[in-house]
């Protein structure tokens, strides 16, 4: 079976509504944000030197949303808008004789 080099991974954050009055109170309203990746880790099929490829995309949806650590030092934060990234890297590896 050949090798597909290219991959794809993608991501869920959900917030349940896990509501308790005394305990756990609605501070934040439940959310559920996507992300994606994709990428190929041997762009040009190399033994000793390799390329990498990676595109990735955090809050796809673009959701403008609250979210709270529960805890009184961290507090309550907004979430990371849409951030679209591309990463290359150059991998080698060094033999020794």
């Amino acid at each position: 079976m050949p090798r597909i080099p290219v991959w794809i991974n993608a991501s869920s954050d959900t917030e349940p509504g896990t509501e308790n009055d005394d305990k756990n109170p609605p501070r934040v309203a439940p959310r559920n944000l996507f992300d994606i990746a994709v990428g190929e880790d041997n762009l040009f099929n190399g033994d000793r030197y390799k390329w990498s490829l990676r595109f990735t995309v955090i809050n796809l949806a673009n959701k403008y949303a609250l979210y709270n650590f529960l805890s009184t030092f961290s507090g309550t934060h907004y979430v990371t808008p849409r951030t679209e990234t591309i990463e290359l890297g150059f991998h080698f590896y060094i033999f020794r004789v």
